[in-house]
């Protein structure tokens, strides 16, 4: 090595921050500590005394019924809070006014147009809140008074005993067969039948349906005349417009004196009612109206509309006429409205009806005018 080069690593090797460092002292040892002996028989035995804690059932101490009660009444409440911030912030952005005390009336026109308005919603709910308060005092239970439900007991019992009356029970048919024919019905071709129209509806409710009658008065003329003055109406006052019809297995109607069916009607000039014409034409057919005849052999103006054959009308009853037009399901309405022992869930009238001239013009009859008795008997 040359001698300069020599003296250049002496001097780099004196450096005292390429010295080696000294050695590190020796750390003592921790004294080794020794465990106890475990025994693997005192491990494996079991104790006899159970000193687990006890199970907690959270369902009975929580009641998650409970919680969710309390989870549902929050969560309403955050959404009323949620409301209440939209409002607040939609009326901060639009310039809004706020009801209070503390600030004096606004003179911008906006908020007093604004305040109007709520004025006006606020006078409108007072007024909503006057009109439900006067329904309160006025308001009843629906549970009807022990007076009332004697009246009504004994409505009931009389009906029973009218019901109990008759000779036979007739109970109300599901169905009405429209395709039984009788040709003893058939019209002759030389023959014009005058034709009578009856609307009926359920009293204080729906119209049930409008049915066009077709009167046999080739056959039976006295009894269809004496149908068609009570349609259009005498100058006493009795008519068939505003009279009560009974619905059953077949309907009665036509008492225009008392309009509870124990009312007998008698023509101008008469003393004593006129008895049956004939008994030729039978209750074949659904759909037939015959005038009644009372026990007495006398006819009063009263009338049947049958919903099937009946057969045990046959020699009782006069047949006059019978429905040619209307709904199909008009017989079916005014029988489903009648109950076996002659009552009726719902009361039904004849609101409307009046007669077809030769050339086809509509007239309508006159309404009764007869003030009619209480219809239960004292």
């Amino acid at each position: 090595m040359l001698p300069h080069r020599e003296r250049a690593c002496d001097a780099l090797l004196e450096n005292p921050l390429l010295r080696t460092p000294p050695p590190e002292p020796e750390r003592p040892r921790p004294p080794r500590i020794r465990k106890p002996r475990e025994f693997k028989l005192l491990q494996l035995a079991k104790h006899k005394v159970d000193d687990r804690p006890p199970e907690l059932f959270p369902e009975l101490y929580l009641k998650p019924r409970r919680l969710n009660y309390y989870a549902r009444q929050l969560e309403e409440n955050m959404n009323v809070n949620k409301e209440l911030l939209k409002r607040i912030n939609l009326i901060q952005r639009t310039g809004g006014f706020v009801d209070c005390w503390m600030y004096p009336e606004q003179t911008d026109t906006y908020n007093k147009l604004l305040c109007k308005q709520r004025q006006r919603v606020l006078d409108e709910i007072r007024r909503q809140n006057l009109y439900f308060y006067s329904r309160l005092l006025i308001a009843r239970s629906e549970q009807p008074l022990t007076k009332e439900l004697e009246e009504l007991w004994k409505d009931t019992k009389h009906k029973l005993i009218l019901g109990a009356s008759l000779p036979f029970i007739l109970f109300k048919t599901e169905k009405i067969d429209r395709d039984i024919r009788d040709p003893a019905f058939d019209k002759p071709p030389s023959v014009n039948r005058t034709k009578v129209s009856m609307e009926i509806w359920v009293l204080g409710g729906s119209k049930i349906g409008r049915v066009t009658v077709e009167l046999f008065t080739d056959l039976v003329p006295k009894t269809c005349q004496m149908f068609l003055n009570l349609v259009k109406g005498d100058g006493r006052g009795h008519a068939y417009m505003g009279t009560r019809v009974v619905p059953n297995l077949y309907c009665r109607a036509g008492d225009v004196t008392k309009d509870n069916g124990f009312g007998c009607y008698l023509t101008e000039g008469q003393t004593e009612p006129p008895g049956p014409e004939g008994f030729r034409l039978k209750h074949s057919v659904p759909g037939v109206l015959s005038m009644v005849v009372t026990p007495d052999n006398e006819v009063c103006g009263q009338f049947n509309i049958i919903f099937k054959p009946l057969s045990q009308f046959d020699g009782k009853h006069v047949v006059f006429g019978r429905i040619v037009g209307g709904p199909a399901q008009a017989l079916e309405r005014i029988s489903a409205l009648g109950l076996p022992l002659g009552t009726t869930t719902s009361d039904c009238i004849i609101r409307y009806c009046g007669w077809f001239t030769r050339n086809g013009q509509y007239k309508e009859g006159n309404p009764n005018t007869i003030k009619f008795p209480p219809r239960r008997k004292n």
